[in-house]
């Protein structure tokens, strides 16, 4: 009878210590209000798939704490400034959006992760997925 009850208490601790295993690991992904917050005030920079007169650019982009943001962008070969733009942004269920206005394409940043040195995701043009990308952090 010993041996039973003995068994049943190392299946329970187990299963105890499965659950929360689980509950660590997913306590990993970011939730849209930590996105939003660990963006604000920070410069993101990288290749967002830009050209700008016919050359490739740089993309440097500033999030501000009012849903606005912009994108200053530079020639990637020389490192001359091209443009800025202004940009409205916000998260949505894992997803950072990034609307250029009229005539620009609206970019989205699927399956977003904000680090303390980088931003990376899936990033997706007028909904067509364009490549994996990584902007980093401006220190």
């Amino acid at each position: 009878m010993k041996t039973i009850a003995i068994k049943i208490q190392r299946i329970g601790i187990l299963v105890l210590l499965l659950i929360a295993t689980i509950g660590f690991i997913s306590c990993d992904d970011q939730d849209d209000h930590s996105i939003y917050r660990d963006l604000i005030g920070d410069t993101y920079f990288g290749d967002l798939y830009f050209n700008y007169n016919g050359r490739p650019v740089v993309s440097y982009i500033t999030f501000k704490a009012n849903d606005y943001a912009y994108d200053e962008q530079y020639y990637a070969n020389s490192g001359y400034k091209a443009t800025t733009l202004d940009v409205r942004w916000w998260v949505n269920n894992g997803t950072l959006f990034l609307d250029y206005g009229r005539n620009l394409p609206m970019l989205e940043i699927r399956n977003v992760t904000v680090g303390n040195l980088y931003l990376f995701g899936d990033l997706y043009s007028n909904g067509k997925y364009v490549n994996r990308i990584e902007l980093d952090r401006e220190r």
